[in-house]
């Protein structure tokens, strides 16, 4: 191993090739967190060198130079001695943002003929006679992602557009870079030529880095995954992948199949955060806690996921790194359509449905059985029904607001006994399991909890508009196909919000108070109102546009705009049909209840609890 403090002058200067290995990710320093200090530590080099009048200018051996990190780098294969070629084991995204600084302050130079361009492109372009018929070798630096090779090559060749690379990260830091060089020389015209010359000493000279060059039969990628990157920390994703891309050297698999398969990790829908708090991580983490919780039936600490999944893969010397890397292929394909991708709100399916709902309730600890119903030889009939069975499970215990702390230990059990469930329905596994729980932690709530809580709690409030609205669409479903609908409408998917039938606000508006019979011992009549006014009974949904208009308005007003409502929703077609649509007739407390139990007895058929 050979350790040695290098410029870039040291690295680029010559033909050379870095080359970015397969197990690397995509190029993903940030303006605020890599370029901006990067660029003002040069621009300090810069100033010392070239100060502004009145200042005396420092020779480049009176400097002290800029650290940026260290490099690890290995012989390549495709070395020769006519044009030496190096594996980038680490350090990539530092000799990367060098390649696109040097270059973007080139560019800047060789627009003004500056001659200091010259010394510049030495740096970034390999000499003509080292170049062959493959183009790519012209580059000091290339990357192993193919988006990230046509953004590189666009943003490094003064004569091709940047047209469709706009948004590629590397491409952005070629622009910010060259706006930075173009202001920076700009701002001192008759001392142009001794700013270039300052820049150009400051960038080639006074950055330095640690540079480690390994022996070619240096393991590369356990030393890759083991370094403490400076620069942005390897995420989950990436040391799996290197994990997979070591395993497959050493089962003699090409690597390429692993990157092909992992490939649409590096998409920029996966690398979206999700969760909240310290949960808060990308798709592809989350994918990967889940998928190995699945496989294991354990819980996994979060930070862990890695660490896991090595010991996971590699206690069974029979484990295909290929097969793994399909494997999770395979899953994130459909956790991709249960959690990344919206579902298609047109197709009412049971399934979709359930997708839908279950995102609303943010119950992700369930993600892993989910995985695991749907991988299983289960029928699709038998896996449908165990899913209406967690929904039924979670939608309950919403509406009677029973805690969902426990969710975590319900879920791995549900899981390990699916796992060993040996001839028995995935079906029957959840529903017996769920069914025996009893404490207010963890148990299924019957259906005298779930009509007791519809008819004499509040809904909206305890429970959030989102989910409200959740429950109230699923009635709607459930009324479609009454005889007495008007006509017939997709699945809700529309701008709808939830109303209040009786206002939150009636004592500012045209609204009889409440009899003082409804007083109760613990409770005035105007308290026993304000709690049911946000019952399931006073609630319905309707366009937004509407509610507005409809929200103090008098009940006999809004039996009129219920009508004219364009959604036309079997909700309201319900509401006025029960609520006698004589306009003479009154809604209040009485309506409220009687509206709740007919709802409740609806929704217990929504959401049935067999056991």
């Amino acid at each position: 191993m050979d350790v040695t403090l290098r410029t870039p002058h040291d690295l680029f200067n010559g033909p050379i090739r870095f080359v970015v290995p397969p197990y690397q990710r995509r190029y993903v320093w940030s303006q605020e967190a890599q370029w901006e200090p990067l660029w003002a530590d040069v621009l300090n080099l810069a100033e010392r060198l070239a100060p502004p009048r009145g200042r005396t200018a420092k020779t480049a051996e009176s400097v002290a130079p800029h650290f940026l990190g260290s490099i690890v780098i290995q012989p390549d294969a495709e070395s020769t001695d006519r044009l030496p070629v190096f594996a980038i084991v680490d350090g990539q995204q530092r000799l990367f943002t060098l390649q696109l600084l040097l270059d973007a302050v080139q560019q800047a130079c060789e627009q003004r003929e500056l001659g200091v361009a010259g010394d510049l492109q030495r740096l970034v372009l390999n000499p003509a006679e080292y170049r062959t018929s493959n183009t790519n070798h012209d580059f000091k630096v290339w990357p192993t992602d193919e988006k990230d090779q046509e953004a590189f090559r666009h943003a490094m060749r003064n004569e091709l557009s940047i047209k469709g690379y706009e948004n590629e990260r590397i491409v952005e830091a070629h622009s910010w870079f060259s706006e930075q060089g173009d202001k920076w020389l700009d701002e001192r015209p008759s001392r142009l030529a001794q700013r270039a010359d300052a820049l150009r000493e400051a960038l080639t000279t006074l950055v330095q880095v640690v540079g480690i060059k390994l022996a070619t039969d240096d393991d590369e990628q356990i030393i890759f995954e083991t370094l403490n990157s400076r620069g942005t920390p390897l995420g989950t994703y990436e040391l799996v992948k290197n994990f997979l891309q070591r395993r497959a050297r050493e089962q003699q698999i090409e690597s390429k199949l692993i990157s092909n398969q992992l490939a649409h990790f590096e998409q920029a829908q996966w690398q979206r955060m999700t969760g909240s708090g310290r949960t808060r991580r990308p798709h592809t983490e989350a994918f990967l806690h889940h998928w190995l919780t699945m496989e294991t039936g354990r819980e996994i600490p979060l930070p862990q996921t890695f660490r896991r999944f090595q010991t996971h893969i590699s206690k069974d010397s029979h484990n295909d790194a290929g097969k793994v890397a399909s494997n999770l292929k395979r899953f994130s394909n459909f956790y991709k359509q249960l959690v990344i991708t919206e579902a298609n709100e047109t197709e009412a399916s049971e399934f979709r449905l359930f997708i839908r709902r279950w995102k609303t309730l943010q119950a992700d600890v369930f993600a892993p059985v989910i995985l695991y119903v749907w991988s299983s030889d289960a029928s699709d009939d038998q896996a449908q029904q165990a899913y209406a069975t967690i929904e039924s499970y979670l939608i309950r215990r919403l509406i009677v607001g029973l805690d969902t702390r426990g969710y975590g230990a319900v879920a791995r059990t549900l899981l390990g006994r699916l796992k060993d469930r040996g001839r028995k329905g995935v079906h029957t596994i959840t529903r017996e399991y769920l069914g025996q729980l009893k404490s207010d932690r963890e148990r299924w709530p019957t259906d005298s909890d779930v009509e007791r809580a519809l008819i004499h709690q509040k809904l909206l409030g305890p429970v959030s508009s989102s989910r409200t609205r959740m429950i109230l669409e699923a009635v709607e479903l459930r009324l479609i196909d009454s005889p007495w609908r008007k006509h017939p409408h997709d699945l809700p998917g529309r701008p709808l919000s939830v109303e209040h039938i009786m206002p939150r606000h009636w004592l500012s508006v045209d609204w009889a108070p409440p009899p003082q019979q409804l007083a109760r011992r613990n409770e005035t009549a105007e308290q026993v109102r304000n709690r049911l006014i946000h019952s399931i009974g006073n609630l319905t949904l309707v366009h937004r546009r509407y509610n507005s208009r409809l929200r103090d308005a008098a009940w006999s007003r809004k039996c009129e705009l219920y009508e004219e409502d364009p959604e036309n929703l079997a909700l309201n077609v319900d509401l006025l049909r029960f609520g006698r649509s004589d306009r003479s007739a009154v809604w209040n407390e009485n309506t409220i209840i009687e509206r709740s139990e007919r709802m409740a007895k609806l929704i217990l058929k929504i959401w049935p609890r067999r056991v």
